[in-house]
């Protein structure tokens, strides 16, 4: 798999390279240091994943993964933030979310994190940070008209484990549930959504995507 890096830190670029590196399946075939020099890179090396500090000089990690979209459409994209801000979700959302994942530095105390998460965008997968989709859960919860309200606390659960870019197979390990009971309840959280679509990566991306902007009003969200 070949993957790009943008941050304006040499220290970051470097952390993140000897992560990925740790795989034998990874190639980082180029590093960038602002978001110009990151779609340059992007046009010339043609990445299967592009992996964006949000914060960077001349052009920020949001503009920067969609104008790699716009003539790399398949290509997966990582933006980490240490913002967490849910305009910079929804904007990097917005169109189409699929191949799309939303990080917070601290996440990446865990090294295997950012890992999966870059496994997850190659594939289609849309990924919200665990920290950002808890917080917004109890912002749907808070609200009477939240899709999330009719759902039960195993449900919910799950939902969480959906919205994190987790396939069935890795939320039952991690659960201890059977992959057929974790398949059946994600199923069925989705269908109350209303979204039809017969593939199934796509139809997950929708739903993460109808979770940022149901509350669109809130822009941002402070953990209380």
């Amino acid at each position: 798999m070949r993957i790009i890096l943008a941050d304006d830190s040499q220290y970051i670029r470097t952390a993140y390279k000897r992560v990925l590196e740790t795989q034998s399946h990874f190639e980082v075939v180029g590093v960038a240091e602002d978001g110009e020099e990151a779609v340059q890179k992007a046009k010339e090396l043609q990445p299967d994943v592009a992996v964006l500090d949000v914060r960077m000089p001349k052009l920020n990690g949001i503009d920067a993964a969609h104008q790699i979209a716009a003539f790399n459409p398949d290509v997966g994209i990582v933006v980490i933030s240490a913002y967490d801000d849910m305009e910079f979700v929804r904007e990097l959302f917005k169109g189409n979310p699929r191949g799309k994942a939303y990080l917070l530095k601290t996440s990446l105390d865990d090294i295997g994190e950012l890992i999966r998460v870059v496994e997850a965008v190659a594939n289609g997968g849309t990924v919200l940070d665990s920290t950002l989709v808890q917080q917004l859960v109890r912002v749907h919860l808070s609200r009477d008209n939240s899709f999330l309200q009719q759902f039960t606390e195993t449900e919910r659960e799950i939902w969480e484990f959906v919205a994190g870019g987790y396939d069935n197979s890795e939320t039952a390990a991690i659960l201890g549930q059977p992959e057929s009971q974790v398949a059946e309840i994600a199923r069925n959280v989705i269908d109350a959504l209303g979204i039809s679509n017969p593939n199934e990566v796509d139809i997950r991306s929708q739903a993460v995507a109808h979770f940022v902007n149901a509350n669109a009003e809130v822009p941002y969200i402070v953990d209380t």
